[in-house]
């Protein structure tokens, strides 16, 4: 009598759990990815403007240098010669600075689009549970997130 209990108790529980998702993470809601799109917003300005600002300081730099403001001489074997500084470093660090953060804009279009497209339901799931010695079906609430991608 005791293994029958035992099984009954064993077969209510695994009733119970078949059936259940895992789901690893939880699905995104539309205020997250609201927050992630002004996040990337802000992101991109900075990095637009500072990515602007150091093209425009490198090519002030770099006209500067070929006016001849900047220019430092070498004296060698009595012939003076210019020395001209390589600024090919800052405008590729500036240039990438101006793509990413226009990557970034573009980011953030698409997830404010997703949070736009975002919606909540709420629908009435069904799961096996135990009352007294019959299992039956019972009903709860279930709140699901649909996105459209």
């Amino acid at each position: 009598m005791k293994k029958i209990i035992i099984l009954k108790l064993l077969l209510a529980v695994v009733a119970a759990s078949f059936g259940q998702q895992m789901t690893p993470n939880p699905p995104w809601t539309e205020s997250d990815y609201y927050i992630k799109s002004k996040k990337q917003k802000t992101a991109a300005w900075i990095l637009t403007g500072v990515g602007t600002a150091g093209l425009i300081a490198t090519l002030a730099a770099d006209a500067g240098q070929s006016v001849g403001g900047a220019l430092t001489t070498v004296f060698s074997a009595g012939t003076v010669e210019p020395e001209y500084k390589s600024y090919t470093v800052p405008y590729l660090i500036s240039a990438a600075s101006v793509i990413g953060g226009i990557y970034l804009f573009v980011a953030s279009s698409k997830n404010k689009k997703k949070a736009i497209a975002a919606s909540v339901t709420i629908n009435m799931e069904k799961a096996p549970a135990l009352r007294g010695t019959v299992l039956s079906k019972r009903s709860f609430p279930a709140v699901g997130v649909r996105i459209s991608l």
